[in-house]
């Protein structure tokens, strides 16, 4: 069992998590989400097994897939973990990079239960992290005057059903090649802000997709 001290130190972390994500203008609503977050990631199982045999190895090497150095750091990063850490990583920071329902309704000064109407209709974008629905950044615009994003709604028609949403994230924060005014590429959400068409980007998802 933990002892005295592990059982204070626990508490000052919580109080130092909450603390830092009411400096930072969220509920603890997202306290909740990252620690049922991490409990899940803490207790997902990890693969078994798996190993290349020497004849595949040789394979990939000879068909030249990799080279021995390259199959070398890939082992040598798996071993170290480095990808169960890029995914806790990725997936908290998705879950920190948005609002809860009761943020959402401040900055769109309506109710939760209108939230959560333009959720089911479509006209915002959430998703579910320890039971509860988060609502990503992104397509916010901090302008009090057009709060969402113009052609969200079409946007979010057209997000493939099994994109996680730190690849959504990604793509809308990322400057695409064929999205560009005066030459240069345009994030999604840039685009969207300057006027574009969101069949656009739906266009780009799609041609993701069949890649």
């Amino acid at each position: 069992m933990p002892d005295a001290t592990t059982n204070t130190e626990v508490q000052k972390s919580l109080q130092g998590l909450r603390d830092a994500a009411e400096a930072q203008g969220h509920d603890d609503k997202l306290v909740v989400s990252l620690l049922r977050e991490m409990t899940d990631l803490i207790t997902k199982r990890q693969p078994r097994g798996g190993a290349l045999s020497d004849q595949q190895v040789a394979f990939l090497i000879e068909s030249g897939d990799f080279t021995e150095e390259e199959f070398a750091e890939t082992e040598a990063s798996l071993a170290r973990g480095d990808l169960v850490k890029q995914e806790r990583t990725t997936r908290l920071g998705v879950i920190i990079d948005s609002l809860s329902v009761a943020e959402v309704a401040e900055v769109l000064s309506v109710d939760a239960a209108r939230v959560r109407r333009r959720q089911a209709k479509g006209d915002l974008y959430a998703f579910l992290a320890g039971g509860k629905r988060r609502y990503p950044l992104w397509q916010f615009t901090g302008d009090p005057a057009q709060p969402v994003l113009p052609g969200l709604t079409v946007l979010i028609q057209g997000l493939p059903a099994d994109m996680h949403p730190a690849s959504i994230k990604g793509f809308m924060r990322t400057p695409q090649e064929d999205l560009r005014v005066d030459g240069e590429r345009m994030t999604p959400v840039d685009w969207l802000m300057h006027g574009g068409d969101a069949q656009a980007l739906v266009a780009i998802l799609g041609s993701f997709l069949q890649m």
